[in-house]
């Protein structure tokens, strides 16, 4: 029965998280029970409609949701899961790596270049105050959404719009061809297959050690990417081969980015600037800034999203979900279709 499961999906959103499991097989049961018993009363299965109607008649997912959530105060227990799940998500997406980033910067850059790069330092800064007005404005207006709300908001709720359950392992085949595309471009690019436009009279070149040490490492990394991206174009779900080969790449990205972190934390510069019209002070003041405006922070953002992607492929190779299924980019699939094949 699609649509209770469907409703049972819903429900367990709201839930709490210990809990959710023993709940959601209670509800079950419940229901069940009550559409086999109207189907032995009228000797036939029921119709959608018959089964929105007891759905229906059983509450909208979010108040069933909410009975088994302890008192809230501020924020009522109708709208506190989703304010919950807004200040989740808002921290997750943007004031995690933000703080992450910045807490980089301040150990390496402080710890390294004193002196040189303080306006880097200063990253933290501004963290506390955007983090604390996020909080302060969430939360008012969710207070004010629960304060405020009109009577009977949950009173036209239909049970064949719930969401579809989605198969956690499948791949959107959007998310392949934007990865394939991506990578793509960066190999043909880092391969020499054609260049960005430039500005007359500067050219701008990765150092030597970059290009003696670390090409064939990077075209590796984005050519192996680039491969599974396309297989997943035609093969929309995840096996374990393919989640072991990309966990692979994450770890040698891992192991990329962090050498190249090391190079810049002790000195060492990316690129070569070549500039006629420029004195030598100037060119080490445009090689420092485009290093640390730029690629150091590029390289922090790479080096999380690795090691997220190599925890979400270890847990594929051993055959449990992702920690984070509605990520398109680390890809999704169901372990019915995928563990049992091959590439």
């Amino acid at each position: 029965m699609e649509l209770v499961d469907r409703y049972l999906q819903a429900i367990k959103f709201g839930l709490p998280k210990n809990q959710k499991q023993d709940i959601i097989a209670e509800l079950s049961e419940d229901l069940h029970s009550q559409i086999q018993d109207q189907e032995g009363s009228l000797g036939r299965a029921l119709k959608q409609e018959e089964i929105a109607a007891i759905l229906k008649k059983f509450g909208p997912p979010m108040q069933v949701a909410l009975r088994y959530q302890p008192q809230r105060y501020l924020i009522g227990p109708q709208v506190f899961p989703m304010y919950l799940f807004v200040l989740k998500l808002v921290w997750m997406c943007f004031f995690g790596p933000w703080f992450v980033i910045g807490v980089a910067l301040d150990i390496f850059v402080a710890a390294n270049h004193s002196g040189h790069y303080g306006a880097l330092t200063t990253v933290l800064d501004r963290f506390w105050l955007a983090a604390l007005i996020n909080v302060i404005v969430v939360t008012i207006v969710f207070a004010l959404i629960d304060r405020y709300q009109p009577d009977g908001i949950w009173q036209n709720w239909n049970p064949l719009k719930l969401p579809k359950i989605r198969d956690t392992n499948r791949i959107p085949w959007s998310s392949s061809i934007s990865e394939l595309a991506w990578y793509g471009m960066i190999s043909l690019w880092w391969a020499g297959a054609f260049h960005f436009p430039s500005i007359p009279g500067l050219t701008i070149q990765p150092a030597p050690v970059i290009s003696r040490f670390f090409f064939w490492p990077i075209l590796l990394l984005v050519v192996g990417h680039a491969a599974i991206a396309a297989v997943n174009a035609f093969r929309p779900w995840w096996t374990r081969k393919r989640a072991f080969l990309r966990a692979a790449l994450d770890a040698l990205g891992l192991v990329v980015v962090g050498a190249l972190l090391t190079i810049c934390f002790t000195g060492g510069s990316f690129v070569t600037v070549n500039a006629p019209q420029l004195s030598m002070d100037d060119i080490l003041a445009t090689q420092k800034w485009f290093a640390w405006g730029w690629v150091v922070m590029l390289l922090l953002w790479c080096e999380i999203g690795y090691f997220v992607g190599l925890v979400q492929d270890a847990r594929r190779v051993m055959g449990l979900q992702p920690l984070c299924p509605w990520r398109g980019a680390f890809g999704c699939g169901s372990r019915s279709h995928a563990l049992g094949r091959q590439l």
